[in-house]
């Protein structure tokens, strides 16, 4: 299994989905939801689309809110740095 998937499984399922969607469903991440196609991030999470995923993320790490919104899944994961 890639590291993608690893990563997509553990986003996806759990705990850690319901901290990501608490996360995403924020203020903030319904901002950046509406600068992004969720239509086509879905289908690329699904079908492990690494290239319009890394596009996608590109845009949103481009923002303010997109780099606090990482960080916020990031420390919620347990990744503080």
């Amino acid at each position: 299994m890639g590291d993608f998937e690893k990563l997509r499984k553990e986003l996806l399922n759990g705990d850690k989905a319901q901290k990501v969607k608490n996360i995403v469903n924020s203020a903030e991440g319904k901002r950046i939801g509406k600068n992004i196609d969720g239509e086509a991030l879905r289908k690329a999470a699904e079908s492990g689309d690494q290239e319009t995923l890394s596009n996608i993320l590109g845009k949103v790490l481009s923002t303010d809110d997109g780099k606090d919104l990482v960080r916020r899944i990031e420390e919620s994961l347990g990744n503080k740095q």
